[in-house]
């Protein structure tokens, strides 16, 4: 192959017409100048299944002095599953494992056989693209990567979007969902021990009873406890209640003394009418008697009638007063009545409201309740997931295809085109820690 200077030595013997022909052999000389400087990185690379080549094929003719390109063979080519490329002339030429740089060789060495030359042309093979790799796993995007001389495992797991991030973004959500929950239900705890205590007070009035007979988990709470201090004013609610209906049948019973106090007076009045009355009539019969023997004046009966009358009348004012007191006596004790079927009256309804408002509660209870096993659950598996997020990270690389062999490789070595990059959970080392853990005693109870 002629150098640059005597490239342009022999420019300077030849006519302008040989000018561009110069030219072009720099420029394939270039491109052998740019493959060797591209040597370091290539030598190491032995061709593989997928690989884009491109190969560019130019011959010194001498007559002319010019250098000819084959254009016909210039182009890219891929490396087959089987390891070859197809190249006018020359056909299937197998190329698996081999360098650039061998490659080059051979096809001018197939060249100058086919064609019978003298010299062998001079070929310049380039990688393009090289075979992809696959990364997989516990990353972010699993996909597929182009692959890059010097590309290192820790580079292909950031290209591939890093570990994966399975951390539940509600998870903190979840946790104060929990809190909100727990604290409805111990809401609901106490108010069902508060309704329990109303229904405890209110069968103790409709039953009549002196005292309230509290459920034992109510008599069991703690002095100066909230439950305490509720069975305190229910108490206090039944002993007010108790007194007020105790005065208001004191009342009526002071009155209905009264009343038949009245009635008794009544009944003596009426009975000394009753004989004042009969003494007048005894004498006014006397009297008529005497005045139908002209004894005495007719004025005299007259105005012992008009007595007899005023009595009577008064008599007939004592039943009327007698009969008013009877009935307002049979009025209050109608209310004394009513008094005590109205309180287990008010206390029947009120019990029925608070046993349908302790169902109602029991029934929210229970559903909140199962709220807060759902959050819990997916707050645990959040925790869980966060856990495995802390774990650290292993690497297996597959080289060699389907059939190639499978290695654990640290994150700073160099992958090669076509492995397959399977990024795990070191789940092993953390078995191993929370085992050592467990035997331990010191440092579980460090923890």
């Amino acid at each position: 192959m002629l150098t640059v200077s005597a490239l342009h030595a022999h420019a300077r013997r030849k006519t302008p017409g040989t000018i561009l022909g110069l030219f072009l052999a720099l420029a394939f000389s270039g491109t052998a100048f740019i493959d060797k400087a591209n040597a370091a990185s290539d030598e190491i690379y032995h061709i593989k299944p997928q690989t884009r080549m491109k190969v560019a094929i130019v011959e010194w003719v001498a007559s002319t002095g010019e250098y000819k390109e084959w254009t016909a063979l210039n182009g890219e080519y891929v490396v087959s599953q089987s390891g070859t490329i197809s190249i006018p002339m020359i056909g299937e030429m197998p190329v698996i494992d081999k360098t650039t740089a061998d490659v080059s060789t051979e096809i001018g060495d197939r060249l100058k056989q086919i064609t019978g030359l003298a010299t062998a042309p001079t070929a310049s093979v380039e990688v393009v693209k090289y075979p992809m790799i696959y990364v997989t796993g516990s990353v972010e995007k699993p996909s597929e990567l182009e692959f890059r001389p010097g590309l290192t495992v820790k580079q292909a797991v950031a290209m591939a979007g890093g570990r994966e991030r399975r951390s539940n973004p509600t998870g903190e959500y979840n946790n104060a969902q929990q809190i909100s929950y727990a604290g409805e239900i111990n809401r609901m705890e106490l108010q069902l021990k508060q309704l329990g205590a109303r229904r405890a007070r209110l069968m103790a009035e409709m039953n009549d009873q002196t005292t309230v007979d509290f459920p034992p988990e109510i008599k069991a709470a703690p002095e100066g406890s909230a439950i305490k201090q509720i069975m305190t004013s229910e108490i206090d609610v039944f002993n007010a209640r108790a007194e007020a209906l105790r005065q208001q049948l004191q009342s009526a019973a002071e009155l209905e003394t009264l009343l038949r106090n009245e009635i008794d007076i009544l009944d003596e009045k009426m009975a000394s009418q009753d004989e004042q009355v009969k003494i007048a009539q005894d004498e006014l019969q006397d009297i008529s008697k005497l005045v139908d023997t002209k004894i005495l004046t007719t004025s005299r009966k007259t105005s012992l009638e008009r007595v007899v009358a005023d009595m009577q009348s008064g008599k007939l004012d004592l039943v009327v007063a007698s009969m008013q007191a009877k009935q307002k006596l049979s009025e209050t004790e109608r209310d004394a009545l009513n008094l005590k079927g109205q309180r287990k009256t008010e206390a029947g309804q009120q019990l029925q409201t608070t046993e349908s408002e302790i169902e109602d509660t029991k029934l929210k209870r229970n559903t909140t309740l199962q709220l807060l096993q759902i959050a819990g659950a997916s707050l645990s598996r959040s925790e869980s997931m966060k856990a495995i997020d802390l774990q650290p990270l292993e690497y297996w690389v597959t080289r060699g295809g389907d059939g190639g062999t499978t290695s654990e490789i640290p994150e700073t070595a160099a992958l090669q085109p076509g492995d397959v990059l399977d990024v795990r959970y070191n789940v092993s080392s953390s078995l191993d820690s929370a085992m050592l853990s467990s035997a331990d005693p010191t440092q579980s109870q460090s923890q």
